[in-house]
């Protein structure tokens, strides 16, 4: 009875949002005559009906337009999705009588009401993820009539850059309820592990997923066999020179295994923004992307955490600079979005295809990373106010899984694990006032030649 009861409180309350969210939609509509001069709206009624026509169209088109523009949608990273959405609103807003709209306006309206729309689902409590496109996913599955494989799978999920005593002090105060649960339901053990003195994603990655990370000696280094090249473990055209070398074809993920946001494959050949692979355009596609573009709203939902992860970071600089907290590495608005790509755009896409994934009970094994802490932590501190937002929404991400794999017709198991952690201290040049490039070259002759980074990949320059 209490679960019923239950049920039928959760349904009002998805009722009650979905009507406000209709309500506040057709506000913004009614507003942007203010908000933009490339729209005329007319009779005020044309915005209930804009809002109407506009939900039957993303329920009847959307889903055909995702499955001939979906090559499209990948290659633009998402952004061809941001203007499908903008052009179906100018569409459904074109032909009403007396409406008058601009593509722009068109783009600022479905901005907002994605906005508007993301903000209610917050402050109602509801996850949009698990409401609605962990919904779509299962009602695609279940019309599939392929037959589940009896024996089970496993889901390894990296939290890039998290030691040990981080993750017990994020779940003794609260941040990581799911894992909390599993720890005390014994499902899931904790065990601390320590790496080799290239402490860093590339080696760890490199021994974890091929079984190899022989002469990778640091994030980056020079090979001296190679005319003095400056290897660097992530960059696009250096990871597969690396894992040329690291891979006998056995890796890690090489039966029926896939990959995703990882800086090598496992000899996958499942793959979803794979340093490694990044560069094989032939096979960017991958029909797991369809996870991500479910709805007209769930990529349009990424983009607006991404805005609002670009804010929240801009806030910490100012607490950080106001409070004087140090060490306090350089970060402006370049980095913010950098941080925003890593920590909601990969973490979204990782999940919305892992979801994907387990629904569908197809792989054997998947290596995912969620990078968001490693990128976090290292400019504001390991245990930083930052972190805990940042742990917090992974923790959640980790449940969505959890959730999809609950309904899928097939079992995996989960194995969540740090590739390496990571310890709070100042830059050699907040130390001592200097670079420690520079202060090298003091001892060096004049005359000598210096090999020079023409990247900064992981913006400490000048540190």
């Amino acid at each position: 009875m209490e679960n019923t009861n239950q049920s039928n409180v959760n349904k009002a309350k998805i009722i009650l949002t979905s009507i406000t969210i209709g309500i506040a939609n057709i506000l913004i509509v009614l507003a942007m005559p203010m908000l933009s001069d490339d729209f005329v709206l007319g009779r005020w009624t044309n915005a209930i009906i804009i809002i109407f026509l506009l939900t039957i169209a993303n329920t009847i088109l959307w889903p055909i337009f995702t499955r001939i523009l979906m090559r499209f949608f990948i290659i633009t990273f998402g952004i061809g999705a941001l203007l499908l959405n903008g052009l179906m609103f100018y569409g459904v807003a074109y032909y009403l009588p007396e409406v008058k709209i601009g593509i722009g306006g068109a783009l600022i309206a479905t901005l907002f009401i994605n906005i508007a729309t993301t903000l209610i689902f917050n402050i109602a409590n509801i996850d949009f993820y698990n409401r609605h496109i962990i919904k779509k996913l299962s009602k695609k599955v279940n019309t599939d009539k392929k037959a589940a494989r009896k024996y089970s799978g496993v889901i390894m999920i990296e939290i890039d850059g998290l030691a040990k005593e981080i993750l017990d002090e994020a779940i003794g105060k609260g941040y990581m309820p799911t894992l909390k649960r599993w720890i005390e339901n014994k499902t899931h053990t904790l065990k601390e592990w320590e790496t080799d003195l290239s402490s860093q994603t590339g080696a760890s990655q490199a021994g974890i997923l091929h079984g190899n990370n022989k002469d990778i000696i640091a994030y980056r280094w020079v090979e001296k066999e190679n005319n003095n090249k400056i290897i660097v473990s992530s960059n696009f055209s250096h990871a597969p020179l690396i894992e040329n070398k690291i891979s006998d074809g056995n890796g890690l993920l090489s039966d029926n295994g896939a990959s995703r946001a990882n800086m090598f494959s496992g000899d996958s050949d499942d793959f979803i923004f794979t340093s490694s692979k990044i560069i094989e355009l032939d096979k960017l596609f991958n029909k797991t992307w369809y996870s991500v573009f479910t709805t007209s709203n769930s990529f349009q939902r990424i983009f607006v955490l991404f805005l609002w992860d670009i804010l929240k970071e801009l806030k910490s600089q100012i607490i950080h600079k106001i409070k004087n907290i140090r060490p306090r590495m350089k970060r402006g608005i370049i980095y913010a979005t950098l941080r925003a790509g890593g920590n909601v755009f990969l973490r979204e896409v990782v999940t919305e295809t892992l979801a994907g994934d387990i629904l569908n009970g197809e792989i054997n094994s998947a290596y995912a990373t969620y990078v968001g802490y490693d990128e976090v932590a290292h400019h504001s501190g390991i245990r930083d106010n930052d972190v805990w937002s940042v742990l917090k929404e992974i923790d959640l991400e980790i449940n969505r899984l959890e959730n999809a794999e609950s309904i899928s017709k097939r079992h995996y198991d989960f194995v969540i694990l740090s590739d390496h952690g990571q310890g709070n201290g100042a830059t050699f040049k907040q130390r001592y006032g200097i670079t420690l490039g520079n202060f090298v070259r003091r001892f060096l002759p004049e005359d000598m030649k210096s090999l020079k980074i023409d990247e900064e990949l992981d913006h400490f320059k000048n540190s």
